[in-house]
């Protein structure tokens, strides 16, 4: 078939149209992936995509959620069926308080909670989960403004398994540890008065509330130091 000059004119017109077209669309579309894993966006970290500037606190990256509140990079293996460690080390002055919170959303909801406070001297440590609570004394940070624990949470437990030590050890996990001094706390040892069906936490994201100048050190989610 002979093409005509005319009809020669008008396919080259729409081979050019077609060819602006694929340009325009493959432009879309590699701006569109730039805005979803590009660095600048945070969409491809920890904090689930929203672009908010990350910080550092305690040598880690951190975003700000909400007023005093802090989602912290890394998370829960296994989709939170998994049992990790954690090390806060911060200072708390007298009259403060200070929350950690782990396995729990990216608003800091459905976790376990760990609440830090120092009244007349004294250092209080408060553990919740799924509306159950416990306070107890921790007198080895008496006199001490500097507050160094090593938090392991199983949530690979019918009910989650929490133990606390201070950093540094001794790292006792037997039943009985809270009281031989060998660990700060086990939940295990307050299995029936406390924690009973007690269940597990919701989510795999950390932080916490508080100001977060008083923050020394932070490590996490690490391999559990106990396998209890």
């Amino acid at each position: 078939m002979i093409l005509t000059l005319q009809k020669l004119s008008r396919m080259v017109q729409m081979k050019s149209k077609l060819s602006l077209i694929s340009i325009a669309v493959f432009a879309l579309l590699t701006s569109a992936c730039g805005d979803l894993t590009g660095e600048y966006t945070g969409a491809d970290a920890f904090d689930g995509g929203s672009g908010k500037k990350q910080i550092s606190i305690g040598g880690l990256n951190a975003v700000k959620s909400s007023a005093n509140r802090f989602v912290l990079e890394g998370t829960a293996d296994s989709g939170g069926n998994s049992g990790h460690s954690y090390r806060i080390e911060l200072k708390l002055p007298e009259g403060s308080s200070h929350t950690h919170y782990f396995f729990c959303s990216r608003k800091l909801t459905g976790g376990v909670s760990l609440r830090l406070t120092r009244t007349a001297g004294k250092v209080e440590l408060r553990l919740a989960l799924n509306g159950k609570s416990h306070t107890i004394e921790l007198s080895a940070f008496a006199g001490k403004e500097t507050i160094d624990l090593d938090v392991d949470v199983h949530n690979d437990h019918t009910d989650t398994h929490i133990l606390v030590w201070q950093h540094g050890g001794p790292y006792g996990d037997q039943e009985g540890c809270s009281d031989d001094g060998s660990c700060l706390y086990n939940t295990e040892d307050y299995g029936f008065s406390k924690w009973a069906g007690v269940g597990r936490a919701s989510g795999v994201y950390w932080g916490f509330k508080g100001d977060s100048s008083f923050v020394q050190k932070l490590e996490g989610p690490l391999a559990a130091k106990s396998d209890a």
